[in-house]
């Protein structure tokens, strides 16, 4: 069972994605009223929560299939997931996306989201019962809110900064989730 800190954690590192994107998306909107801040942070949040729930439906319908192997594919999962944040942000990719229209918002959040559904695979896998991934989604939607709106509101009024350093604090927790079934060995 992971700790409250640790599914904070979590829910943190999912919601660097629409953050980053959040902030690069809004750089070119100017002043944006709270409505629309709301109302782009409301979707990546629900997007965010749904896809990693649907990974943790989909993954704890496979893993008595696979149990013995697990723990194995968790790790692989978080740990390319994490790895790959930490390189996109030493690389400094910047991700820019427009936030004016509705379909670009739904497939910014889809795209910034797809990670949230391997890691929700990566935790039914872990043996993670449904109150437990209930929480993770809930903190992940309210964090997720949160980290889109703050993003929208520092993108409108300064542009990049702080993305490529959440990316890779992001990741390292990914990656020490992963690792985490093996530490308590």
């Amino acid at each position: 069972m992971m700790t409250f800190v640790e599914i904070l954690l979590l829910a943190l590192s999912l919601s660097v994605d629409s953050f980053v994107v959040s902030i690069g998306g809004s750089v070119t909107l100017g002043r944006v009223s709270v409505w629309k801040v709301l109302y782009v942070a409301l979707i990546f949040g629900t997007v965010q929560a749904v896809l990693l729930f649907a990974g943790w439906g989909s993954g704890y319908s496979i893993v008595a299939y696979i149990s013995k192997v697990a723990h194995y594919i968790a790790l692989a999962i978080l740990a390319y997931l994490g790895i790959r944040m930490i390189f996109s942000g030493i690389r400094k990719d910047t991700e820019s996306v427009d936030l004016s229209g509705i379909r670009s918002m739904v497939v910014a959040s889809v795209a910034t989201s797809i990670d949230a559904m391997a890691v929700g695979v990566s935790l039914a896998m872990s043996d993670m019962k449904f109150p437990e991934a209930l929480l993770v989604c809930v903190l992940t939607f309210v964090i997720t809110v949160a980290a889109s709106s703050a993003g929208i509101k520092i993108g409108s009024a300064s542009g990049l900064r702080f993305g490529n350093i959440a990316k890779i604090l992001g990741g390292l927790v990914l990656i020490f989730i992963g690792l985490r079934p093996f530490l308590s060995l």
